[in-house]
């Protein structure tokens, strides 16, 4: 495939899922490994939790013993916290491997391996930690402005909710409700869209961690054509919204198998009771790795549309498709 011009958004959709589906096969083992790291760092993490704080799972403790129950919830949640944090390390890394992969086919310029991409990943990957480490800094500074509000607003309704003024206590509860629900989605879209192009400027370009985090600010801001659609965010906007209901179904039909056994066990029915509490192992993890190698399959969709996307800005904005017409490296 040799993308070497600007496309629009509905071209830009196309061509990364055909891309996708035409090399379906040599991604999925380049994913896979990830996926099963992320799997792996998830179900340690439930373990852990289970063994090291079971009052957390138990939503009667909470009433009954708050005082040795709070501390247990807390543990669980910073827990669940680092899981996150690593799996979103993780995914920033095969990110990086796939555009690898993926940037010079995508340009007609080059044939990559999978084996290829894991080596520039990992010669890539102080760069990837470090930025990943500033972007959640960052990340974390921008969630205490949008979250501040609410949380205030809430603190202050739940004062005056157990005085006289009940009213008015719910009313500003109501309020910090909505103001925390905004801030969250807002939160969730900013750093989609802030970091959206990390892996890609990581992958192609030899950046140092500072220069990486500017340069992704500078390709996801701004306009490139006349009118509303033009400005770069409004655009990844309506990509990403697209990109994720398209993997969103994808995940809910690969998550079938393991919900329904879930539901046939009585998980969701029972406070405290999720699915790895009712589920036998020896079905649960045959099950949870299913999902996992599905997911795998479709994964990398995202990082091919970031591609065609950081691609797709780089014309727009440096002439990159003149620059391949003559010949130039496609870096």
């Amino acid at each position: 495939m040799n993308l070497l011009r600007p496309s629009g958004l509905g071209e830009l959709l196309d061509e990364a899922v055909g891309f996708w589906r035409a090399n379906w096969k040599p991604l999925f083992r380049l994913m896979v490994g990830f996926q099963l790291v992320e799997y792996l760092a998830i179900a340690l993490t439930q373990s852990l939790s289970r063994w090291l704080f079971p009052l957390a799972r138990d939503p009667s403790a909470l009433q009954s013993e708050p005082a040795r129950a709070l501390p247990h919830l807390l543990g669980s949640m910073a827990l669940l916290s680092v899981a996150v944090l690593l799996s979103l390390l993780v995914a920033q890394i095969a990110g990086v491997a796939t555009t690898w992969y993926s940037y010079s086919r995508v340009l007609g310029t080059g044939q990559p391996t999978p084996g290829d991409a894991f080596r520039h990943a990992a010669a890539r990957l102080g760069t990837t930690v470090g930025t990943f480490a500033l972007s959640m800094l960052w990340s974390a500074v921008v969630m205490v402005l949008l979250l501040l509000p609410g949380a205030l607003l809430g603190l202050a309704g739940g004062v005056l909710a157990t005085r006289d003024s009940r009213t008015a206590g719910v009313v500003l509860l109501v309020l910090a409700a909505i103001l925390l629900a905004v801030g969250l989605v807002v939160l969730v879209l900013w750093f989609i869209i802030r970091f959206i192009l990390v892996s890609q400027i990581i992958a192609v370009e030899a950046l140092g961690v500072k220069d990486t985090f500017r340069r992704a600010n500078a390709l996801s801001s701004g306009r490139v054509t006349a009118g509303v659609m033009g400005l770069v965010k409004l655009r990844l906007t309506v990509l990403v919204t697209v990109i994720g209901g398209i993997l969103l179904v994808v995940s809910m039909v690969t998550s079938l198998p393991l919900l329904l056994t879930g539901a046939a066990f009585g998980a969701g029915f029972t406070p405290g009771k999720a699915i790895d509490d009712v589920v036998p192992v020896l079905l649960l993890m045959p099950l949870q790795l299913v999902q996992t190698l599905l997911g795998a399959l479709v994964a990398p969709l995202y990082v091919i549309f970031q591609t065609f996307f950081y691609a797709d800005m780089r014309m727009r904005r440096e002439a990159l498709d003149l620059e391949l017409a003559l010949g130039a490296p496609a870096q």
